[in-house]
């Protein structure tokens, strides 16, 4: 297995930091310095990442639901709190697959292995993301097509998006939105492209796995599908 992925797939970095970590010099490979990414880790291979020992365990992903008013990093410079202050420190190690902003809420897929968290976030594997969304505004059945169709916003272009009303009252409304592309801040950007207010955002699903009955800050082990094992996990070159 090739080092940059050893590394992601152990749980310790994402596959982009993995390379930095590598280029920048802090990953020693059977007692040298190696900054070599294609370098094959063999079995009984020693590497050594920022003075931890790395280990391949066997591959997880947790559902988790994201409490609203924290950040899905592992520390911010301006003191906000994080989900890992939320979460037991033994899933502190956990990846975030892909993210939500700090106002919104629901869930959000742990895993401990880079390569699946590379698999859920790679645009092409069109994995879909659902969200239960509370506006305020003027809503008209034709933003539905609008979305449908693909909006662009402040030079952003953003594909379609499947939604449908799910309640209506006065200028109240929350839409069911159904996306694949996950820009950033993208339901946010196209409420404001119709000039609607955000007042709730959550994430109800992400691929295969539903928010169900979690409440804020709890967190369950899932079930990996027999798909993500075959593509991802038994692909080691």
């Amino acid at each position: 297995m090739r080092l940059s992925k050893f590394i992601s797939s152990s749980g310790y970095a994402s596959r982009r930091k993995s390379d930095l970590l590598i280029e920048n010099g802090f990953v020693i490979v059977n007692n040298e310095v190696c900054r070599d990414f294609s370098t094959q880790i063999k079995e009984g291979d020693e590497v050594i990442v920022e003075n931890t020992k790395i280990t391949l365990p066997g591959p997880k992903i947790f559902s988790f639901y994201k409490p609203k008013n924290c950040l899905c990093t592992s520390n911010d410079p301006s003191g906000r709190k994080t989900i890992y202050d939320t979460l037991d420190p033994k899933y502190k190690n956990l990846i975030s697959i892909g993210r939500l902003d700090y106002k919104s809420e629901g869930l959000l897929l742990l895993t401990n292995n880079g390569e699946i968290s590379r698999f859920y976030e790679l645009p092409k594997n069109k994995i879909y993301r659902t969200y239960n969304v509370d506006l305020i505004g003027d809503f008209k059945n034709s933003n539905l097509r609008d979305m449908r169709s693909g909006i662009k916003f402040k030079g952003i272009r953003y594909g379609g998006i499947i939604a449908k009303l799910i309640k209506i009252k006065g200028e109240r409304f929350t839409l069911e939105m159904l996306l694949t592309e996950g820009k950033n801040r993208e339901i946010r950007n196209i409420a404001k492209y119709f000039k609607w207010n955000v007042l709730k955002l959550k994430r109800i699903q992400h691929g295969e796995y539903k928010l169900s009955n979690l409440k804020p800050a709890e967190i369950k082990e899932e079930k990996l599908s027999e798909k993500i094992l075959n593509l991802v996990i038994k692909t080691n070159e």
